[in-house]
């Protein structure tokens, strides 16, 4: 029986030599494994742990199927055989069942990976988890970092495939997207073009990919005026490279409204956050992309600048977890987790200080609001809710379901089937209600969202509803 107080091969740490032994890794991951299926609180919750329950279940059916061969028991009982039994009798046959159960040992190098291959990190399982570090359990389990120490160790073995190449390079296929990108948003519906794609870098056929805007965020920010008088804060705008590329209006709705508020706003050098990198544990090339952003926004917050993220929540994420615990807890890596804000989370906390306008000219009826997991993950409540219903008469009904898409993940040709089935349950959850308009903290969700539902819904960031509150004209 496995010892799951035993936390000798326990480490979340990239610098400790025992995290990239693959021998420790098979044993954290036969403990965390073993208290999954004992639990099974998130069965509901992603594609790995029903993997995980089904795989156990079918080893312990391979070893009866193994005994029955062998001649040392006879074929399943029936449960109708089962409840005729004489007195008595049902204990020693239940017992006889206890042999065949499946343990976390039985299963295949296959079964084993496929696991790992399934957590999109989408990280619903940290809140709901009752032995997560911090909860003061001896189990010390976080089955995400876990996941993320698995693909690190695989990728070091086998170096980073081709479609992960491919995805990490946000900065590059964006900077060539503001060139070209009309060419690239025509071919992308292009069959021909799709199908070689798919063969060259694994992405799906039929994966709508987002559009590329040749008058990127950083472009429209530089050449309009930004001066504010008086400012009540200053703030650095994090525009993640999906807001710079795809999704231009969501970064100046933030702009102008922080404007509106009387907030200054700057957007010095930035790249990519680095959790493209993060996916498939390539740990070199996360610390590349992540080191000159900490000392460009180290510089800033230095000055008294916070730090907003407009696009998806993974990349405040990113900011406030994911450097800390990659990179290490420095000052300066420190002062940048606690500065920093989703863009939501960020009015809520001028609201609190009574210093956001709510001069607003337009009400925003019954919204669905569904909720990113990445901002779950963050704790920070639903910021995004509770910034709508500053608009009067405005009703927010909570959509507490993943949308599927995790970035990269969804994309990809082996993983987009079961990223779709994920998203039409939030669809589906969506639709159970009568709404306005639907809303998304995170971009890449609401693309999802629209695929996944057939183009019937299409959720809109709950800033640029803000924005229409406010009354401003879009530019």
């Amino acid at each position: 029986m496995l010892d799951h107080s035993n936390l000798n091969n326990t480490t979340y740490d990239i610098n400790d030599q025992k995290y990239w032994d693959k021998k420790s890794l098979y044993q954290e991951m036969d403990r965390v494994y073993d208290i999954c299926i004992g639990c099974r609180l998130c069965f509901n919750l992603c594609p790995s742990f029903p993997s995980l329950f089904d795989s156990i279940d079918e080893a312990g059916d391979r070893k009866r199927e193994v005994a029955e061969n062998q001649g040392r028991v006879e074929k399943e009982t029936q449960r109708e055989a089962f409840l005729d039994l004489p007195e008595g009798e049902h204990a020693s046959e239940a017992s006889v069942e206890v042999e065949f159960r499946g343990e976390v040992t039985d299963l295949t190098e296959l079964e084993r990976w496929e696991v790992v291959d399934l957590c999109y990190q989408c990280k619903l399982c940290d809140p709901v988890c009752p032995y997560t570090p911090g909860k003061e359990h001896e189990f010390q389990l976080d089955f995400p970092k876990l996941m993320t120490r698995a693909q690190a160790i695989r990728t070091k073995e086998r170096g980073v495939k081709i479609n992960d190449v491919f995805l990490s390079k946000t900065d590059f296929t964006g900077k060539i997207g503001s060139v070209v990108g009309p060419l690239i948003n025509f071919a992308n519906r292009i069959k021909p073009f799709r199908w070689l794609l798919d063969k060259m870098v694994g992405i799906h056929p039929k994966r709508i990919l987002p559009d590329f805007n040749t008058n990127t965020f950083e472009k429209w920010f530089h050449k309009n005026n930004h001066t504010v008088d008086d400012p009540i804060d200053k703030v650095v705008i994090f525009g993640t490279c999906f807001t710079n590329s795809h999704d231009v209006d969501l970064g100046v709705a933030a702009v102008e409204i922080l404007e509106h508020n009387g907030v200054e706003c700057v957007y010095p050098a930035q790249q990519c956050c680095g959790a493209p990198f993060l996916s498939p544990g390539d740990f070199d090339g996360f610390k590349s992309q992540a080191k000159p952003n900490i000392k460009e926004l180290g510089n800033y917050v230095d000055q008294g600048f916070k730090i907003i993220v407009t696009g998806p929540p993974t990349c405040s994420l990113t900011l406030k977890k994911e450097y800390p615990d990659y990179i290490g807890l420095d000052e300066t890596i420190k002062k940048i987790s606690d500065n920093t804000y989703d863009i939501s989370e960020y009015l809520v906390y001028l609201n609190k200080q009574n210093k956001l306008k709510t001069d607003f000219k337009n009400h925003l009826g019954t919204i669905n609001y569904h909720v990113s997991c990445h901002l779950k993950a963050q704790k920070m409540g639903f910021k995004g809710r509770d910034v709508l219903r500053l608009v009067p008469d405005t009703k927010v009904n909570l959509v507490n379901q993943c949308s599927g898409m995790d970035g990269g993940w969804g994309m990809k040709s082996e993983f987009f089937d079961e990223s779709i089935k994920v998203g039409e349950k939030c669809v589906n959850d969506i639709s159970q209600r009568e709404h306005d308009t639907v809303c998304s903290d995170c971009s890449l969700a609401s693309h999802q969202l629209k695929q996944a539902s057939n183009n019937s819904i299409d959720p809109s960031h709950p800033i640029i509803q803000l924005h229409k509150a406010y009354g401003f004209e879009k530019n």
